[in-house]
């Protein structure tokens, strides 16, 4: 049992590391001026079966207050119900909205990444904005994430954010996707980012077409963000920022029972696999991520079979990694200017544990899942 030691105190040296870089880079940022222009934009979202979601995105597109002009670029992604039908009334009374058909994306990218393929070639404008259809959109949002962009940016991060609800398992959601941001938001103003999502994320058009778009992940279940993010810092040392005002905040889907929060979150898992081929600090991180919570499992269970002493090994590490992580929560919600929750990170810290292992474990499956009827 030695060589567990030996593995949980590297890897906790590892995980220490990693966690007091996200902290410094949630401290230590240094804020760019806002940017006054009002650039033409193009709003490109990907929506598969979304008739019930729909009308809700397009009231809140409708509403955004920016003063420059936009397009909103609609793509159906081979729908079986009236989300076709949904789009093109709205484009026939509200010019802004264009209907587009994944059928016209690249035929080698698999489902949403040929949908957004298509409406990336269907873009009139340089920037292009990227949300998913189940999210709630402030009237504010496309103003707050453009006073982000200058010459010297390529690609925004942008924050957002589950609702904690009542349930434990849209409390769980909320605060782990919270970490993940302050996470995201620590490398990004590092200037090292790593991570980005699909709900919220802005990038340049000429970007996407110097990296050849998503043809490196062609073959790939996700990857239309942090992937893609990857490719684009490495190809093009692309310049990242992070955008967490409250103004350009979206709010994402809740998963209202852990069967439908699990598979989402094994899909988002599958990244994790292959993460080495774009970034391997990244990689080890989530490989160590996996290993520290097994390894505490292991000694865990060493203690109470085995030997009193693992248990003691078990207690100490485990009260050093509540303390770091608490920490980067402190820092991180300070900066993102919310409250803090401590009965939400206690129960967050201790379910956290067994579902890191859970999703380790569920990543290798992730091409197996069938997603929106698929």
């Amino acid at each position: 049992m030695t060589i567990i030691i030996y593995l949980l105190l590297i890897s906790m040296l590892f995980y220490i590391g990693i966690l007091l870089w996200f902290i410094a880079g949630n401290i230590f940022l240094k804020s760019a001026p806002d940017s006054l222009d009002t650039p033409p934009v193009s709003v490109i979202i990907a929506i598969r079966n979304g008739e019930d979601t729909l009308p809700h995105l397009l009231a809140d597109l409708s509403s955004q207050d920016y003063s420059g002009d936009m397009e909103f670029i609609i793509v159906d992604d081979e729908s079986e119900d009236l989300t076709k039908k949904i789009i093109q009334e709205k484009s026939s009374v509200d010019k802004r909205f264009k209907y587009e058909s994944s059928t016209n994306g690249d035929h080698a990218l698999g489902h949403k990444k040929r949908a957004l393929d298509a409406g990336i070639k269907r873009a009139d404008h340089e920037w292009l904005l990227f949300t998913d259809a189940d999210c709630c959109l402030k009237s504010s949002w496309v103003r707050g994430m453009v006073s982000h962009f200058n010459q010297e940016v390529d690609y925004v991060v942008g924050y957002s954010e589950v609702e904690r609800g009542t349930r434990l398992v849209t409390r769980f959601q909320s605060f782990d996707f919270l970490m993940l941001m302050i996470a995201a938001r620590g490398t990004s103003n590092s200037g090292k980012a790593w991570a980005s999502s699909g709900q919220n994320q802005a990038y340049r058009k000429s970007l996407f077409e110097m990296v050849e778009g998503y043809s490196l992940i062609a073959n790939k279940l996700q990857g239309d963000d942090s992937l893609f993010l990857q490719i684009c810092r490495k190809q093009n040392s692309a310049k990242v920022i992070f955008a967490d005002k409250p103004e350009c905040r979206t709010i994402a889907r809740q998963e209202k029972t852990w069967g439908a929060f699990i598979k989402q979150r094994m899909r988002w898992a599958g990244d994790a696999n292959i993460m080495w081929e774009f970034n391997v600090s990244f990689f080890l991180f989530m490989l160590t991520t996996f290993l520290l919570p097994l390894l505490l499992l292991v000694t865990f269970f060493a203690g109470i079979i085995h030997d009193p002493y693992y248990f003691t090994v078990f207690v100490k590490f485990l009260t050093l990694h509540f303390i770091l992580e608490y920490i980067l929560y402190f820092v991180g919600t300070r900066q993102l200017e919310k409250p803090i929750q401590f009965i939400d990170f206690c129960l967050w810290f201790i379910i956290h544990i067994p579902y890191i292992v859970l999703m380790g474990i569920g990543s290798f499956f992730a091409n197996q899942l069938i997603w929106r009827e698929r």
